[in-house]
């Protein structure tokens, strides 16, 4: 069960970004976190039969009593991704370098060891992108300083048709940073969810993508389990050819201003049983993955979606345009912005 909260606002608003639109909670980061614990001990008491992780964002940049109790909590209950162990550099506030210097050493300090960036194309491309002018430096002298004390660096090269001619240029900035055992680069076209659904005439298409230079090939290999990325009529063939792998569905809980107090007032029992029927609920609303792919699928699609989830997404915003449907969507998979 992933248990999630938006708590830290971000700097500046990416016309890309994953979550979409934000709505911040006012609820203290204490007062979540005594929630996480009270579930990660149960799940202690559950013999493997169910894992709980967390997430506080909507960015990286906590302050420093969130940052021991995360601390203070990964200690008592290890998970496998531990939260404070990297951060990402999207949405952070401006700080000069001395700032973000005593920063990063403080995030380190708190057991960070790697620092991850998203990036759409150099300079003034990125920053429009992103929303707010000198953006594209402030990550580049981000990941520098973070590489010069020690952390791995991760970058995410955005492939999309106004950020094609930047992506040379971009990756021999990235080549000239520190680098460590660890590093790890990779490339994407932008993701069918959030707010990227907004941008479909930048999105690539076979040609495109068949044309790329062959020093792209490995971060190509380097951005999805399989190491390809399809065009829609390339998942038609796949769904329709059975080797579409199923989602196991997963147990997902927004805490907000709206519910905590109900939560608390739950046992770990109750909230799982509940959450338990209302995701199966909120799946059974949507139409088979087949069945979707026959009606909204375009056999002659060629724009190129990397995830199994965005042209999911893509078929299911189809359906639901023609038969519009009150259900949790939130609680799955296919959700817009989580």
């Amino acid at each position: 069960m992933l248990v999630h909260a938006k708590l830290f606002p971000c700097a500046h608003s990416c016309k890309y970004c994953l979550m979409g639109d934000k709505k911040l909670t006012r609820m203290t980061s204490e007062r979540f976190l005594r929630l996480v614990e009270r579930l990660l001990e149960w799940e202690l008491e559950q013999a493997g039969e169910i894992y709980i992780s967390y997430v506080l964002n909507y960015t990286s940049d906590y302050d420093r009593k969130t940052l021991g109790l995360v601390r203070d909590l990964e200690l008592k209950f290890p998970r496998s991704y531990p939260t404070l162990s990297g951060i990402t550099l999207g949405g952070l506030r401006w700080r000069a370098r001395a700032e973000l210097r005593e920063w990063l050493l403080e995030r380190q300090a708190f057991g960070c060891r790697t620092a991850h960036a998203s990036l759409a194309g150099i300079g003034g491309v990125h920053d429009a992108w992103n929303g707010r002018a000198g953006n594209f430096d402030l990550i580049m002298s981000t990941l520098e300083i973070a590489g010069d004390i020690g952390m791995a660096l991760g970058a995410r090269l955005f492939v999309a048709r106004s950020t094609l001619p930047h992506l040379r240029a971009l990756d021999d900035m990235l080549n000239q940073l520190p680098k460590h055992d660890g590093d790890w680069r990779y490339a994407l076209p932008f993701f069918y969810f959030g707010w990227g659904v907004r941008h479909e005439e930048e999105r690539i298409d076979e040609k495109i993508r068949d044309a790329l230079p062959a020093w792209m090939e490995p971060l190509i290999r380097e951005s999805t389990r399989e190491g390809v990325w399809r065009s829609e009529r390339e998942w038609i063939d796949l769904v329709r050819s059975g080797r579409f792998a199923a989602r196991e569905p997963q147990l997902i809980l927004n805490v907000n201003d709206g519910n905590i107090e109900q939560l608390e007032n739950m046992s770990c029992d109750e909230i799982v049983a509940e959450y338990d029927a209302r995701t199966r609920a909120a799946y059974a609303v949507i139409p088979a993955l087949n069945e979707l792919c026959e009606r909204y699928g375009d056999r002659d699609g060629t724009k190129i979606y990397p995830l199994q989830r965005c042209i999911e997404m893509k078929w299911l915003d189809l359906h639901l345009a023609e038969h519009p449907t009150d259900f949790e969507r939130p609680l799955t998979h296919l959700q817009m912005g989580n």
